[in-house]
């Protein structure tokens, strides 16, 4: 309210000092009528304007001064013409009498024409300045309608880009703290590393015993693989070598050990635990079949399963699970293993 009552009040001071100066402007202007009729000049609307010190538009412009003038105007035709007629009746044969009054109306004429003139320059400058102010207009309205027209467009990409800005900022954000974090962590880890002592882990009596008898070539992978899987687990891999070796050559028995404790391979149950006075049978494996069955296993080309328990065929042969999807929809097609073995190479 307090806002409103002050600008109220700016606004009637404003109208009454444009009154005032209003007021003032037309005394100056009557002042300029009288002094040019005290000096019998004539009374036209730029010896008023001159006398005035204003612009003959603005005289034209307040329809009250402009009336006034008019009729001071005509009053004084009809003054000269009533002055001039009695001379004309006493005087019907003077010629200068005439003379003087034509050359008098014409140089009132002439003085007319000049403003008018003077007038219709300044109308015309008018007219233009209207014109270049209509194309201005027209100009401005067409860009408020595009302005108008994209604003919602405007809008949406202000959005988009202060979410934008909003997520490249939390993701900066985001980034130093994991780099922080990595950064202590992998201090941590150092600090770990230096101080932290790995226990030693003793090889069971019963693991060394059975070793000895094999009097297999340790590697330092064998090794570590031995201490770090239980003993039952060891002792059943060395039972499921040494029953290989009986039926069979191997190349390689450490391998095949290492193969055995890291699939956790068995000997079949009904099997004697006693396998060394076992008396050797016919050959289970055939030739070949280990060295390419544990390569297939290492290369995920068929399933790992041990290879003690795997059936046969009618034909007598080994049949093993090749790592493909069967037509009835089981994950593994089951055949032989000379078939697996062509089809692997």
């Amino acid at each position: 309210m307090s806002k409103n009552h002050s600008r109220d009040k700016q606004t009637s001071v404003l109208r009454r000092t444009q009154a005032k100066r209003k007021e003032q402007k037309k005394e100056q202007v009557l002042k300029a009528i009288q002094e040019i009729l005290k000096q019998k000049k004539p009374l036209t609307f730029k010896n008023i304007a001159t006398v005035a010190g204003c612009s003959v538009s603005y005289l034209y412009k307040w329809n009250d001064i402009k009336a006034y003038i008019h009729e001071l105007q005509q009053k004084g035709e009809n003054t000269l013409n009533s002055l001039e007629e009695p001379r004309r009746a006493d005087r019907p044969h003077s010629l200068k009498t005439l003379y003087q009054v034509t050359k008098d109306k014409i140089r009132k004429l002439e003085d007319e024409i000049k403003e008018l003139k003077h007038q219709n320059e300044v109308l015309r400058g008018h007219v233009a300045q209207i014109y270049e102010i209509r194309d201005e207009n027209e100009r401005l309205r067409t860009q408020l309608r595009e302005l108008t027209s994209h604003e919602g467009t405007v809008n949406i990409f202000q959005k988009q880009n202060e979410k934008l800005s909003s997520e490249i900022e939390r993701l900066t954000q985001e980034n130093v703290e994991l780099k922080n974090k990595l950064a202590r962590n992998t201090l941590k880890s150092k600090n770990k590393i230096t101080q932290i002592k790995r226990p030693t882990i003793h090889v069971p009596d019963s693991v060394k015993t059975e070793l000895k008898k094999l009097k297999l070539k340790i590697s330092s992978t064998l090794r570590k693989l031995i201490r770090e899987n239980p003993e039952e687990v060891i002792l059943e891999s060395i039972d499921a070598l040494k029953y290989a070796m009986l039926k069979n050559e191997i190349k390689n028995p450490s391998g095949f050990l290492f193969k055995a404790i890291k699939y956790r391979w068995k000997v079949p149950e009904n099997i004697s635990k006693d396998i060394e006075t076992n008396i050797q049978q016919e050959n289970e494996f055939p030739k070949g079949f280990e060295e390419w069955f544990l390569s297939a296993i290492d290369n995920g080309f068929i399933v790992n399963e041990s290879p003690f328990t795997l059936p046969k065929n009618t034909e007598g042969d080994l049949l093993v699970k090749v790592n493909c999807s069967s037509a009835s929809g089981l994950p593994y097609n089951q055949m032989s293993w000379i078939e697996a073995k062509n089809l692997m190479e």
